[in-house]
């Protein structure tokens, strides 16, 4: 497998997917492939597509969306993700409720996210984030709780819950390092050298 330069882009609101998207890129590193972790928001004006050879986003879903500088993000780099190797990792709190109908909630969120963008990764993974429910205001809290009565997950208000499957996370990481090597080791081979040709092939007839 060869080492590929990744541009990891993130967004995040209340830390969960920062720290998800910091345990993939250590994964992908422990693998040999050359990451460079980057906040959505603070991304550089200038940013130098040809120093990467493949590319994942992490952003989580509030209130169904996810975060408009992200959307953004995949709007105006769109051409060229589709030239490269990507992969999405969409995290919220859907994706780890007990109730059926919320993990088809973190679906369509994930597909409108594909659907308004023009983006088509090559991997996508629905992670479960965290309730975070000491950092939100006092609206937020009440409304997180209430769909979190519906959807079977923790109403204690009282402290954060995670809900996070790191092995999870390992894996799609993992997932990406095998996609991403396999790429660059394709796109560096060397051309197969042209065959000899047949004796005689010059001469005169």
């Amino acid at each position: 497998m060869r080492a590929a330069r990744i541009l990891l882009v993130y967004g995040t609101s209340y830390g969960q997917t920062e720290r998800i998207a910091r345990r993939i890129a250590g994964t992908l590193e422990g693998a040999g492939h050359d990451v460079s972790l980057q906040r959505g928001d603070l991304l550089p004006r200038a940013l130098d597509r040809s120093a990467y050879d493949a590319v994942i986003v992490g952003a989580s879903v509030i209130f169904g969306r996810h975060q408009r500088y992200i959307r953004r993000f995949l709007r105006e780099q769109r051409e060229w993700l589709t030239r490269v190797p990507s992969a999405l990792f969409s995290v919220s709190g859907s994706a780890g409720a007990k109730a059926p109908n919320a993990h088809e909630a973190a679906g369509r969120a994930v597909e409108t996210l594909l659907a308004e963008t023009g983006w088509r990764p090559a991997l996508v993974v629905m992670v479960a984030g965290a309730i975070a429910y000491r950092r939100y205001n006092p609206l937020l809290r009440y409304v997180m709780r209430r769909i979190s009565q519906s959807t079977g997950r923790p109403t204690d208000t009282s402290r954060d819950h995670e809900l996070t499957d790191w092995e999870q996370v390992t894996r799609f990481a993992r997932e990406c390092a095998a996609l991403f090597g396999a790429s660059v080791a394709a796109q560096r081979a060397p051309a197969p050298a042209a065959a000899p040709p047949p004796a005689g092939a010059g001469a005169a007839r």
